[in-house]
């Protein structure tokens, strides 16, 4: 069955948004197994822009605290999945004009993935509170623009409790 394996390689070579190759079963566009860990509603987002910075962000993150810690896919759907080095886990973002959404993909995710999740949703949270909230920028500008009261991204960091 040469043949047969000819065409699973090249098929796995072009995969589109299953990177780590295991666990990642999509059905029906949903991740089997993920878990949303929070949900930010907004006024208005500018998807791609708020994808392009929130990626380059998690490239400077990539190797933290170590080498290859993360690794960051775009999805054929225009989210970001950010896989964890032992593969437990990982962090599945989608983006929609009025909303962003963090899951976790994984049944029984590390403790070391939790410590490092804990760390970089953290870190992307400060992110954002810093882009939604710069009076610098015009809303109109903003990548992102909360909805009144204008609290979701704290309310989620309470409600995650990273202290």
């Amino acid at each position: 069955n040469g043949n047969n394996d000819d065409e699973d390689d090249k098929t796995t070579k072009m995969g589109e948004s299953s990177s780590d190759g295991e666990g990642a079963i999509e059905a029906d566009g949903e991740y089997v197994a993920s878990t949303e860990i929070f949900h930010i509603p907004a006024k208005k987002i500018k998807v791609g822009g708020l994808r392009l910075y929130l990626a380059l962000y998690f490239m400077g993150e990539q190797n933290t605290p170590t080498r290859n810690t993360w690794r960051a896919d775009q999805t054929a759907s225009g989210g970001i999945d950010l896989y964890y080095t032992d593969r437990t886990g990982a962090l599945i973002i989608t983006f929609t004009e009025e909303s962003m959404t963090v899951g976790r993909l994984g049944s029984a995710p590390s403790m070391d993935y939790l410590m490092q999740e804990s760390a970089i949703v953290s870190g992307m949270l400060d992110q954002l509170d810093e882009i939604s909230d710069d009076t610098n920028i015009g809303e109109a500008d903003r990548l992102m623009c909360l909805l009144e009261p204008g609290d979701a991204i704290e309310t989620v960091r309470e409600n995650l409790a990273f202290g």
